[in-house]
């Protein structure tokens, strides 16, 4: 719907245009009215409408200055103008600022109408061309923004100013330019990542509209670690900036339609002279963005404290060793042990900080992710994935719960592949049984048929179903007999025939040992 606001003097005429003209079917609505020009300028700043339509003389800011005010507010609007003056120069006062039409009262429906319906056509092609400007820009400042992340990660220099103006459109120059990143936590979201992810967009919006009201030139877009901020200031103004950030952590804070306790981080690196420094100023945001695992505070300024990029973590061979042991065995006890022992060590060393507990997170996932590749195949996204999560982490414990849970569910599925590949080659096994169970059958042409070597293969066969081999074909053929045995054509000499036995007495005496009876015996019984 297209926002409308209604301006005059006069009550009874915006009465009359509420009720001549049904706004709804015209796709548009009526955002507010005014009685005086100063009202209406603060309904263009509060609801942006897209359309004002305002009397040429009102009290406070007549019709002509009240459209120059508006124009400079928000420049895309468009203007209808009344009034019941017939006189040229009002018209072409009016005409000179861009008004769209210029009606006389008494007002005529058909002429309403007919302007409304034009200027929405007119207005819907706007919207749809600045829409594709809109997300070019958009595209451009993601693009510029993954290679400052990149440059970031890797401590190496940015661009230049001229490069980024050529390669992404960018109007960049001599200024303050200075890196951030808004960090939005909420409590459990990988459970409502629906919700989560319509908070980020309204933070992101957030964040644009207000950083643009700050500057001209600036980029933010979504990134793992938050949302990422670029801001170039011909003038930088401390106290500007801090209540622009204020304002937004504010407003993020405030979405709680969604979830009710939204915490934002704003962590603001350093202001740098050059393009090719700010680099090193989104390093900073980026450290400052991890240290809330261990210090948390909604703002955090690399200017008021220097962020120690130099101190990082190193796990002891010894420990990555035994966390590697661990998850090539697959042995859910001893992870869990290596894990709480190791947690212990890090959170007591001194001046612990952010950069340290993820080097920690790496090192531990890194260590078992070896592991688990001797045993089979991980997971390939697993890798990615905890990383991902590793940024919903708000504190330590967060960070060791991420790290128990997601290798722990990674041993319980490699287990459960090995088991189900332990299994396959039994499960054939029996069915090449099943079907030659009446020939001369040996431990060693059951392995071939499988595909292993008769001792492995022995060992292996005993493990899952519990009886050696012999044991299990013998079980199957007297079972077999006993089938057989509880019908009337077959004698018993047939029936041991038929089951694999060419030797009466042996099968006789086998039958009797572990059923209790003779076959003669149990098929009197069934007879």
């Amino acid at each position: 719907m297209l926002r409308v606001v209604l301006a005059d003097d006069e009550n009874k005429v915006i009465l009359l245009m509420q009720k001549l003209i049904d706004w709804e079917a015209l796709g548009y609505e009526i955002a507010g009215t005014a009685n005086d020009g100063l009202r209406a300028l603060e309904l263009v700043r509060e609801k942006q409408p897209h359309l004002l339509i305002t009397d040429v003389r009102m009290p406070g800011c007549d019709g002509i200055e009240l459209i120059q005010r508006a124009k400079a507010l928000q420049p895309k609007l468009h203007f209808i103008v009344i009034s019941g003056y017939r006189k040229f120069e009002y018209a072409q006062n009016a005409l000179k600022y861009g008004v769209e039409d210029y009606l006389l009262k008494p007002l005529k429906q058909e002429e309403l109408t007919g302007i409304l319906l034009r200027l929405k056509e007119k207005m819907g092609q706007e919207a749809a061309l600045e829409f594709q400007l809109k997300r070019s820009g958009e595209h451009q400042q993601e693009l510029l923004l993954d290679a400052l992340l990149g440059t970031a990660e890797r401590g190496t220099s940015f661009l230049s100013a001229g490069q980024a103006n050529g390669e992404y459109g960018f109007h960049f120059g001599s200024g303050t330019y200075a890196a951030a990143v808004i960090r939005v936590d909420v409590p459990d979201a990988e459970s409502y990542q629906d919700g989560y992810r319509i908070l980020l967009r309204h933070a992101l919006e957030i964040v644009r509209r207000e950083s643009g009201l700050l500057t001209e030139e600036f980029a933010a877009s979504l990134g793992h670690a938050g949302i990422a901020v670029l801001l170039y200031l011909r003038a930088y103004h401390a106290v500007e900036v801090t209540q622009c950030f204020t304002k937004i952590r504010k407003e993020i804070e405030n979405q709680r339609d969604l979830f009710w306790n939204v915490q934002a981080t704003v962590c603001l690196g350093s202001r740098r002279d050059s393009l090719e420094q700010v680099g090193e100023s989104m390093r900073e945001a980026l450290w400052l963005c991890r240290d809330r695992l261990c210090r948390p505070q909604s703002w955090r300024d690399a200017a008021l404290e220097m962020p120690d990029l130099a101190r990082r973590y190193q796990m002891d061979a010894s420990r990555k060793k035994s966390f590697q042991v661990a998850a090539e065995c697959l042995d859910e006890v001893r992870f869990v042990q290596e894990l709480e022992e190791s947690c212990r060590t890090v959170e007591a060393l001194p001046d612990l900080n952010g950069q340290m507990v993820e080097d920690w997170f790496r090192q531990v996932l890194e260590a078992c992710l070896y592991g688990m590749r001797q045993s089979g195949e991980t997971e390939a996204p697993l890798e990615e994935e905890m990383d991902k999560r590793f940024w919903h982490c708000t504190d330590m414990a967060a960070v060791y719960r991420l790290l128990r849970q997601g290798i722990q569910a990674e041993i319980q599925r490699l287990k459960e592949a090995k088991a189900l590949r332990e299994m396959r080659p039994i499960t054939e096994a029996k069915h090449y049984i099943q079907q030659h169970y009446q020939e001369a059958l040996r431990l060693e042409d059951v392995s071939t048929a499988v595909g292993f070597n008769a001792t492995y293969f022995s060992t292996l066969f005993k493990k899952e179903t519990g009886q050696n081999f012999m044991d299990y074909l013998t079980e199957l053929r007297i079972s077999k007999a006993k089938e057989l045995l509880c019908g009337e054509e077959l004698s018993v000499q047939d029936v041991a025939e038929q089951v694999g036995y060419r030797d009466l007495k042996y099968f006789s005496r086998l039958f009797k040992k572990l059923t209790g009876v003779s076959p003669s015996d149990y098929k009197k019984l069934y007879k």
